[in-house]
């Protein structure tokens, strides 16, 4: 069904992400459109590099969640055996 658009009053499909016209977003902005992809044309050195930056990237993370469960099991292990 066609609406219009709240910016520039042009026929826009009630189910479009944005308007073709000025971009403008639909007042109810909250639905979510279904994204499909349909193929990943990457070379194997693309993925390669990207899944080693991945892993390099998430180190921080690790140590991060290791140092709290240490200070947490720190605190809770004399607590716990009273």
């Amino acid at each position: 069904m066609l609406i219009d658009c709240y910016e520039c009053k042009a026929k826009v499909s009630d189910t479009a992400a944005s308007c073709p016209h000025c971009g403008a977003l639909p007042v109810d902005s909250d639905k979510s459109l279904s994204v499909n992809v349909s193929d990943l044309d990457m070379k194997f050195s693309t993925i390669f590099w990207f899944l080693i930056k991945a892993s390099v990237a998430a180190v921080p993370a690790v140590v991060v969640l290791y140092t709290a469960s240490t200070v947490i099991g720190g605190v809770l292990t004399p607590l716990l055996h009273l």
